[in-house]
């Protein structure tokens, strides 16, 4: 059997574009849930290496609750599938062919751009009304899992799902780029809810702490609002210490 590959954007369509990047979200988040939830809670133990964080009793129903939540997400994440087609056809922003070295180095500025998204909105959302209306419902987490990562309001999962499509406008991504990211980011968020200290001994702006950080703000609520790295909270004081 051969697979057929649309030969321009012309081939695509919208419905097509947004159940391939809903099911791609969703084999990602699910992939990646069952990897870490296995190595938290067996492999690491198992072969004494780093330590749980939290041992707090989960909610009971928790990550049900989660996975649920994190499905509304990823149905909306869909859309900015959607939406990217729609922006390329109208000229509002350009997909390019992919090239080893440039996508290494798109890569690199998409996540560095998203700590500055992430904390831009996870620190809004901390101002009391929105955290009331919208960001309480990622903090019903109190102890975070490795299903948390998309449990959240639809509003927020809006406003976190654009950081893409907000630089897109100047520059032409690699259409590899754009399915990469996606993969990075969600293992990186995936490692800082995974309640597990994977690399207790590793300096605070390695990304392996970045559950150590994250765990304490799911605990204090207020503070550590950077994505993986330490640097915006370091620069806004808004750094929690254990």
């Amino acid at each position: 059997m051969r697979l057929h590959f649309p030969n321009s954007l012309d081939d695509l369509s919208y419905g097509g574009v947004y159940a391939f990047t809903t099911l791609g979200f969703a084999l990602i988040y699910f992939g990646i849930g069952q990897a870490s939830e296995f190595l938290a809670t067996r492999y690491f133990p198992a072969h004494g290496r780093g330590h749980a964080l939290s041992t707090r009793e989960l909610v009971p129903g928790q990550k049900a609750a989660e996975v649920r939540s994190s499905l509304v997400s990823i149905a909306l994440f869909g859309g900015y599938g959607a939406l990217t087609l729609y922006g390329a056809r109208a000229g509002l922003w350009h997909v390019a062919a992919p090239r080893p070295v440039p996508v290494l180095l798109e890569l690199a500025f998409l996540v560095l751009w998203n700590e500055l998204h992430f904390y831009a909105i996870h620190r809004a959302l901390h101002y009391p009304p929105l955290f009331r209306w919208v960001h309480r419902h990622h903090h019903r987490s109190i102890r975070p899992t490795s299903w948390s990562t998309f449990a959240m309001h639809p509003v927020e999962a809006a406003l976190l799902g654009s950081v893409m499509v907000i630089v897109m406008p100047l520059h032409a991504f690699a259409w590899l780029t754009l399915l990469l990211f996606p993969a990075v980011s969600l293992t990186l968020n995936n490692i800082g809810h995974m309640n597990y200290d994977i690399a207790p001994t590793a300096s605070d702006w390695s990304p392996l702490a970045g559950s150590r950080r994250h765990e304490l703000h799911h605990r204090r609520v207020h503070g550590n609002y950077g994505f993986m790295l330490p640097l915006l909270d370091r620069l806004f004081r808004t750094e929690l210490t254990p």
